[in-house]
């Protein structure tokens, strides 16, 4: 997307000058928002097709979407994912589908405190255990797979950063 603006030392090819610079960083800021977005939009199959493959009785309803925050040359996208049991699809629960009690199959597990059968009374470190579910009704559980979607879609967006800049920039 590299430009190159001539001019000659007149007032009238000086003034030109000045308004293509400005058409070309307002072109800037434009490529730049939909760069951020295209970014994000990355993202969000890869949560859905992680999502909906976990294994468990994590309950899979949930809702991804972009927020955009653009304010001068500035942009940001924000992927944001939301649904009442994620966090035990990202982290896992229990160790029938995801290890030893303790560990983590999510590469931030340790890091970020979220290690198999170590939330509420540690019943996770069991093969299954027994809750009451928000009907009343008792349901035993063996947990639900760590499938990582945030984490995930993360990577992807990563991978994909060149591929994306050169389709935005360059065009």
């Amino acid at each position: 997307m590299a430009k190159k603006i001539s001019f000659n030392l007149s007032v009238d090819s000086i003034q030109k000058a000045i308004d293509e610079v400005e058409r070309y960083k307002q072109r800037l800021i434009s490529k730049n928002d939909e760069f951020v977005r295209r970014l994000a939009e990355v993202g969000i199959p890869v949560i859905d097709q992680r999502i909906s493959a976990a294994q468990g009785d994590s309950d899979k309803n949930h809702n991804t979407y972009i927020r955009i925050n653009s304010f001068g040359s500035y942009s940001q996208a924000v992927l944001v994912v939301e649904g009442k049991t994620i966090l035990w699809i990202e982290f896992g629960a229990g160790i029938h589908y995801n290890g030893a009690a303790g560990s983590s199959p999510h590469p931030k597990g340790q890091e970020l405190g979220y290690t198999i059968g170590s939330y509420g009374k540690g019943q996770g470190a069991n093969d299954f255990w027994f809750y009451t579910a928000d009907t009343g009704e008792s349901v035993m559980s063996h947990g639900t797979e760590a499938t990582m979607p945030v984490y995930s879609a993360a990577v992807e967006i990563q991978r994909r950063i060149r591929e994306i800049a050169r389709q935005v920039f360059q065009s």
